[in-house]
């Protein structure tokens, strides 16, 4: 899938950096065999050493590598039936797929959301298996009866038993405490937070807030001493939304019914908003319903959400709010997509692209090393069919992102296709 790095010049390209809306045109990208941009800009200013590979470019715009900050690499969605019969080997071959498929399709680098134990991080790392660079949380804290409660009104537990994701279901200071030292000791480099009720957990609504803030501040609080990356939360009902902004989370995740006194927390803390449109729609999606992968409750919970979530995202942009990409993907899905949902829904094709790159790589702790295309940076960039600033909806579909460069390996050339 992925080949040696070696010195490249991609040429007759038009460039988005990432940072600015202006686009270079006849543009021309260096890399070298360490994997880094060494020089990105006019043709006319930005000489090509002699001997350096050139990759033809023409009619295609180059811009740095997707950075997806809410993906479920061991999870999909899937009938209770194959709930039932899906082993931890099962996950860590999920998560393998999964990951090989998100850098295909030009992910290069992810948080996962919950349910990937750390082990994956390190083989996508080590170049064992094709994958994006990535962080992750290990297992999701819930209240008993909250949204990371496999509970189900029958008794039975549908949730894989994976030795070393620590259980997350805890309920009072002390044992929140605990469930977060566990992640931390597993390798999370993020603890993720369910501040409120969901859509795919039987046993709640998507308003019921859940944990006190007091809870919340102490998981904040574990993060923090750990030094750890920071804390993100499932937070989609109003009150929920704003106990886990109080109690000092990172992020918000999703934030479908957040109200005017949420935004002001989030503008007056600089917490960036992941509204993840894409698992909106795969829930929606007929033929999953018709195979009975969502559930019935599941797509009324989703309906009730779906035009609230839109004209709350909206107003939040208008208000100032900063957005990062993230999708809510399990294996199976496009997370690409997503750009092409943001630029629709508020923030304009631009700003969709900024919040899958510089937005994303600042709130990852990676702007000086991804997200832009920049000497110095790692060489991580993908080349799309077209122009994503006057045709945004050329996201969804996979046949336009016809190459795909992670640290200066060329992970998928399609260009004769």
């Amino acid at each position: 899938m992925s080949s040696a790095i070696r010195s490249a010049a991609f040429v007759g390209a038009r460039l988005l950096d990432g940072r600015s809306p202006d686009v270079i045109r006849d543009g021309v990208l260096l890399t070298d065999e360490l994997g880094r941009i060494v020089a990105a800009g006019p043709a006319a200013s930005t000489p090509i050493p002699a001997g350096v590979e050139r990759i033809d470019a023409t009619g295609l715009t180059v811009l740095p590598g997707i950075i997806d900050c809410h993906v479920h690499l061991s999870l999909r969605l899937e009938t209770v039936a194959d709930a039932t019969q899906r082993s931890a080997t099962d996950l860590v071959v999920r998560a393998l797929q999964s990951g090989r498929d998100f850098l295909d399709a030009g992910v290069t680098t992810v948080r996962d959301a919950g349910y990937t134990p750390a082990g994956i991080k390190r083989a996508f790392a080590s170049g064992a298996f094709p994958g994006p660079r990535t962080q992750v949380s290990c297992m999701p804290l819930s209240q008993t009866g909250g949204h990371g409660d496999s509970w189900t009104p029958s008794g039975a537990m549908l949730e894989t038993q994976v030795s070393d994701l620590p259980p997350g279901v805890a309920d009072g200071v002390d044992a929140v405490r605990r469930a977060a030292r566990l992640q931390i000791r597993a390798g999370a480099d993020w603890i993720k937070v369910m501040a409120t009720g969901g859509v795919l957990s039987a046993a709640d609504t998507p308003d019921a807030s859940q944990f006190t803030v007091d809870e919340i501040r102490a998981i904040v609080e574990e993060a923090k001493a750990a030094g750890i990356k920071g804390t993100l939360a499932h937070a989609e009902g109003t009150a929920g939304i704003k106990n886990a902004l109080r109690a000092g989370i990172t992020s918000v995740e999703h934030g479908d019914l957040i109200d005017d006194e949420g935004i002001d927390l989030m503008l007056a803390r600089d917490v960036p908003l992941i509204p993840t449109f894409n698992i909106n729609f795969a829930l929606m999606d007929e033929g999953r319903v018709a195979r009975g992968e969502v559930p019935p409750w599941a797509i009324e919970k989703m309906t009730y959400l779906f035009k609230r979530q839109q004209q709350n995202f909206r107003h939040a942009v208008e208000r100032g709010v900063r957005i990062v990409m993230g999708t809510d993907s399990f294996s199976g899905m496009y997370p690409p997509a997503e750009l092409a949902y943001m630029a629709e829904f508020g923030i304009g094709p631009f700003r969709a692209i900024q919040a899958a790159t510089t937005e994303a790589a600042k709130l990852l702790g990676l702007a000086d090393q991804v997200g832009t295309l920049e000497p110095g940076m790692q060489a991580d960039l993908i080349a799309v069919s077209g122009d994503p600033l006057s045709e945004p909806t050329l996201w969804r579909d996979p046949a336009r992102i016809v190459f795909v460069m992670q640290g200066g390996r060329v992970i998928a050339d399609r260009r004769g296709a």
